[in-house]
């Protein structure tokens, strides 16, 4: 049983501009003439044409596709479901407003991780969630997520939806695929699991294969920002179950994605030894910039991202060396939350690991 917000429930809403795609898919037949649109002439020349060509001031000039179809086929065919079980948003964060937005009213519960991705949080706010938190466990060197204790909370507060990043973020751990099955199966059937895979495509060895398919009640979020090298263009997508895909579309800004994020995005899920040489490109330097920490005596945390961890004895340590770097013109993410303010999260890229960045890490 999925739940939606109460005035969603048993209404539909339909979206007043479908756009061209959709039109010539219930002709039969394309449209050759776009005269409906209100869409500028292609003339005088644009001064876009001699910074970034012909084609990219056409696809700026044009509205896009509402329903990014061609996304939509690629990225089912990627992950073997159905076109009708994935949408398209302005990435990830936009699909998490656009699930609270779906699932929740006005005080209705929402559950997360203490410390866990805060756009979650920030967003809940903002649609008037009561947000309730459970605290990580702590696992030796790993901070991970306590899921019993969510399932708990979910079913104790009929929560509308429970938010899992996996692999999380910041603490960089990851759920297997039977973990987040057995999690699935002990929330209500009303509660909404929202799943953000962000960094999933970082989890390359089979025994981090995540669950396959459309999951009941269940989002899951994925983005080409990490792995495609798309951050820029804000592209992401949402897979789940037939009748929630299409129920978020009704309330979807329909027009978000560009047309030429589309196109990028096409390009590059079209070649994928792009995607996977990018990604072992990434975890090599991931691995390399953590056994480098653990060579200063830090306490890094096992990774399934992008990016690693480290934890400090205090949050005042990891404040004071965050300032210092700060102070050098380096930039390491500090969560804001104050169960996680020991943290500084380092992505892995070649500056991470410079002698002067190294040095700065160590000297807590």
């Amino acid at each position: 049983m999925s739940h939606f917000a109460r005035h969603l429930e048993h209404h539909t809403i339909v979206n007043p501009f479908p756009g061209i795609a959709k039109l010539e898919a219930a002709l039969g037949h394309r449209i050759g003439a776009r005269i409906g649109s209100n869409e500028s002439m292609a003339k005088p020349a644009s001064p876009l044409t001699a910074e970034f060509g012909e084609m990219m001031t056409e696809l700026a000039r044009l509205y896009p596709d509402p329903y990014a179809h061609g996304l939509r086929q690629r990225a089912a065919a990627h992950n073997r479901v159905d076109p009708s079980q994935v949408l398209f948003d302005t990435g990830a964060d936009s699909l998490i407003l656009l699930a609270l937005r779906l699932a929740c009213n006005v005080g209705d519960a929402v559950v997360c991780t203490a410390g866990t991705y805060p756009t979650f949080r920030y967003f809940a706010e903002g649609v008037g969630a009561r947000i309730l938190e459970v605290p990580y466990q702590q696992q030796g060197d790993r901070l991970q997520a306590d899921l019993p204790r969510l399932a708990e909370v979910a079913r104790a507060e009929r929560a509308a939806v429970l938010y899992l990043a996996n692999p999380d973020n910041p603490s960089g751990h990851y759920w297997s695929a039977d973990d987040i099955l057995a999690l699935r199966e002990t929330l209500p059937s009303s509660t909404l699991l929202l799943l953000d895979e962000a960094y999933v495509d970082f989890c390359v060895d089979a025994q981090d294969a995540p669950p396959q398919g459309a999951l009941p009640n269940t989002l899951r979020l994925r983005t080409l920002s990490k792995a495609y090298a798309l951050a820029g263009l804000r592209v992401g997508y949402a897979i789940g179950p037939q009748h929630i895909v299409a129920k978020a579309d009704q309330i979807r800004p329909q027009f978000a994605l560009s047309s030429f994020a589309q196109l990028a995005a096409q390009i590059v899920l079209d070649d994928p030894d792009y995607s996977r040489q990018l990604i072992a490109a990434t975890i090599h330097l991931r691995d390399k910039l953590s056994d480098a920490l653990r060579a200063r005596d830090l306490v890094v945390m096992p990774s399934h991202t992008n990016f690693v961890c480290i934890a400090y004895r205090d949050a005042a340590s990891s404040e004071a060396i965050h300032r210092q770097l700060l102070s050098d013109g380096i930039a390491v993410h500090r969560p804001p939350h104050p169960a996680v303010r020991h943290l500084l999260r380092v992505t892995a890229q070649p500056q991470a690991l410079s002698a002067k960045v190294m040095a700065a890490l160590a000297e807590g």
